[in-house]
């Protein structure tokens, strides 16, 4: 088996995936936002966000190691085999705790896993971000520059959905009070409100997203 063609193909498939679920998130929220449908078309509308949302979320932590695998097997990135299982140990890591937090029902045990995950992503981005604006000074570990522009605009898609993450926060109390029939035109009212504040990361992951397999076809960079 040719092992850089199927990480190729593998990387290509986590693109698609991470884009096309996004998608199938955004255009879910519409339902679950829309005050002329019933609660429980709404409850279903929101499950189906949820499980559309996994897509994004299995995407991030696969996304960077197959890039870099596939970087250093043509020589453009620098890295040791023993650097390559620890990147890919922590993004295994990382996916386990994203599937856990997702098909858990411990409550207790989900809190204190999502302030993990929450940290865990400002880590990455602080210690991603600044290896790539290293490299690209000193062009010695990654070679091609257009591989640190990658990871920044990673960097950025992280925070985009940490940005997501907090306007939701207020988000889900208001869905619950929807559901039990408390104060139905103020629920509408903050989930119509948070929602659209999560539009502009939602565009930026778009794009950022699209930037990035266009720097990976070589069509800008």
């Amino acid at each position: 088996m040719n092992w850089f063609l199927f990480l190729k193909l593998f990387h290509i498939l986590l693109f698609v995936f991470w884009l096309g679920t996004d998608m199938g998130t955004f255009y879910s929220s519409r339902f679950v936002i829309n005050p002329k449908l019933s609660a429980p078309q709404r409850a279903t509308a929101l499950q189906i966000l949820l499980g559309c949302d996994l897509g994004p979320r299995i995407a991030m932590p696969l996304i960077t190691p197959t890039g870099i695998h596939m970087a250093s097997m043509v020589g453009l990135v620098k890295i040791s085999g023993l650097g390559l299982m620890a990147l890919w140990g922590f993004s295994l890591l990382w996916l386990a705790l994203v599937l856990t937090l997702h098909f858990s029902k411990n409550e207790a045990k989900k809190k204190k896993l999502k302030a993990i995950d929450y940290w865990s992503r400002i880590v990455i981005v602080i210690v991603m971000g600044s290896f790539a604006i290293y490299s690209i000074m000193n062009p010695t570990i990654i070679l091609a520059p257009y591989l640190n522009y990658k990871l920044l605009i990673v960097c950025a898609l992280i925070l985009f959905g940490l940005g997501i993450r907090y306007h939701l926060s207020k988000f889900t109390p208001a869905f619950i009070n929807l559901m039990q029939g408390k104060d139905i035109d103020n629920a509408n009212a903050i989930m119509t409100k948070r929602m659209g504040n999560c539009m502009p990361y939602v565009y930026g992951i778009w794009i950022g997203t699209t930037l990035n397999a266009a720097l990976g076809l070589h069509l800008i960079g």
